[in-house]
């Protein structure tokens, strides 16, 4: 398993917290993009990028263009869910679940990351794991998930 910190990770044993490795933000920049809605994702569908889409607003025709071409993978930012409370949490995980939904749906790649900003923000693989099945997918979909990271950044 694999995840995206905000910070250096020179003192940090990615072991300890559950991980094979443990990629920094700043380092692989150029591999991930963001859009607001996964129409605006579409012209990324024959590239090997991490997308993020912003406010999960969705369009299944758009999921289904970047999923028939099994190239780029949408990034899912845990820390929306890990951050916020009440309502604000609530709506996020609603929109969450219904893009991934879909996304199942049509077979399109999502990763997960929790872009801690310190080291007392990081998560175990374990919590974010048990996070994502709050989204509605089963336990060996978190998993692939979580292992996707490490085929669109090395």
């Amino acid at each position: 398993m694999f995840n995206i910190i905000s910070f250096s990770s020179e003192n940090i044993v990615p072991k300890n917290f559950g991980y094979e490795k443990l990629y920094e933000l700043t380092k692989v920049k150029g591999k991930i993009v963001s859009v607001k809605t996964t129409t605006e994702s579409e012209q990324y569908k024959g590239k090997k990028l991490l997308v993020i889409v912003e406010n999960y607003e969705y369009d299944e025709g758009s999921i289904r263009v970047v999923a028939d071409k099994k190239k780029a993978c949408y990034l899912i930012d845990l820390s929306k869910i890990i951050n916020s409370y009440g309502t604000r949490r609530a709506v996020e995980i609603a929109k969450l679940r219904s893009f991934l939904k879909v996304c199942n749906r049509f077979g399109a790649f999502y990763a997960f990351a929790d872009f801690s900003r310190d080291e007392f923000e990081l998560r175990r693989a374990s919590e974010l794991k048990h996070i994502s099945l709050l989204l509605g997918i089963n336990e060996g979909q978190a998993k692939f998930a979580l292992g996707m990271l490490n085929e669109y950044l090395e």
